[in-house]
């Protein structure tokens, strides 16, 4: 296709479209957000959904889609040859808030501020891995603090099987066919079933594999095969979308030397930097929600069985609701960002992330604050529908010293 906005715009195709080039993407939706609140494509998303697709992309129709859960519904439309279970995100209220009100506990704000310090020890550990050498790939940091903070301490699973669960579950989105995404996905779906498999024959531990085998949901025990659905569902958002959102933090903060001293002196100001973050680049291109009933919303009427494709991304660039949104503002006050979703389905980790990505920073910029990427660094940036981040990220900075030994 064409490198035409206007032309991608009548056609998108969010498995294909590239996503390593982010700015001509924003270009994309301001066609389409300035055209109207919907669009409709012909291309399925996500699995076979004939008749193809709306796709909301201003902001307030994809918040009140997301608020509406009768309407719009999180259970899939159609077949969908990567589900393993019924999944959180993939259900709707009452039994939705059954499930997550078991899960909820473990990721209230008073557990992520006792769980501080091992974040924190953790992220110091990666860091002490390049200090003293005056270079090093930030890459790492991003990648691995939030795997190993989740496996060690929320799942209790082997912290040294990350990187494969990492390569697995990057194989079953962005597979270079539908049938190595498929194989990818039950790959990573196995090994998780067999972790959670032995854990059944152990003493109980005090993490999310337990709670979801103990599970209850009106008097009934979860089905093994529905806890490890949604034990692979919380692998997969644990491994990914924190460490894509703090991979761009560190690019942006490297290549932008005023905003990185500016953070590094006024360090009460990284949770405001945090959440502009995540608008501006930690957002999800796109979700779906299958229409439960019929509907009208800004004049368009949608009728059940159709599928409503929710743009994150687009809605977090609308300037209805955002000043300068293609800029990216680290002192923004208003920031009512989709990065997290809304509803009933707000993202059930946003105090996890938040905390790694808080911390992940913090962190790097105490410890390297005047650290840069050189001129012709080979930075990897990949991109998907889902995440975007980048993979490699060598920097240079004046060495320091080791906390660990």
């Amino acid at each position: 296709m064409s490198k035409s906005p206007e032309e991608h715009a009548r056609n998108l195709d969010l498995r294909h479209e590239d996503f390593n080039d982010q700015a001509f993407l924003y270009e994309v939706y301001a066609v389409m957000r300035e055209s109207g609140p919907f669009s409709h494509q012909d291309v399925p998303f996500l699995g076979q959904t004939p008749g193809g697709a709306w796709v909301a992309t201003r902001y307030d129709e994809c918040y009140e889609i997301l608020r509406d859960w009768r309407s719009f519904s999180s259970k899939p439309a159609g077949s969908n040859p990567t589900s393993f279970g019924d999944i959180v995100i993939n259900l709707d209220p009452p039994r939705q808030q059954q499930l997550r009100k078991v899960l909820n506990p473990y990721f209230s704000p008073g557990r992520m501020k006792d769980l501080e310090p091992q974040v924190r020890a953790i992220t110091d550990g990666l860091i002490d891995n390049f200090i003293e050498l005056g270079r090093g790939d930030l890459a790492d940091v991003a990648w691995q603090q939030p795997g190993i903070v989740f496996f060690r301490h929320l799942l209790g699973m082997p912290v040294e099987d990350v990187p494969l669960y990492i390569e697995a579950a990057d194989l079953g989105i962005n597979g270079e066919s539908e049938e190595v995404r498929i194989g990818a996905m039950t790959n990573l779906y196995h090994r998780v079933r067999d972790e959670i498999d032995k854990r059944r024959s152990e003493p109980p531990r005090d993490d999310l594999i337990d709670v979801l085998l103990a599970a209850e949901i009106d008097g009934e025990r979860l089905s093994f095969d529905d806890a490890v659905a949604n034990a692979l569902l919380l692998v997969q958002a644990g491994l990914e979308t924190t460490s894509s959102a703090m991979s761009f933090a560190f690019f942006y903060l490297g290549t932008h030397a005023s905003e990185r001293d500016r953070l590094v002196r006024e360090a009460e100001l990284i949770p405001t930097a945090i959440e502009e973050f995540i608008r501006f680049a930690g957002s999800v291109h796109g979700l779906h929600r299958s229409v439960a009933e019929e509907v009208e919303l800004s004049g368009q009427k949608f009728c059940p069985g159709e599928t409503v494709v929710v743009n994150y991304a687009a809605a977090n660039r609308d300037a209805r609701e955002f000043d300068e949104p293609d800029n990216c503002i680290l002192d923004r006050q208003t920031n009512r960002h989709l990065g997290f979703g809304a509803g009933v389905h707000r993202c059930l980790g946003s105090n996890l992330a938040r905390l790694e990505f808080r911390v992940g920073v913090e962190q790097t910029l105490n410890r390297i604050p005047d650290y840069t990427i050189p001129p012709g660094a080979k930075v990897d940036f990949h991109g998907n529908s889902v995440t975007r981040g980048y993979r490699a990220l060598p920097v240079v900075f004046t060495p320091g010293a080791r906390i660990g030994r």
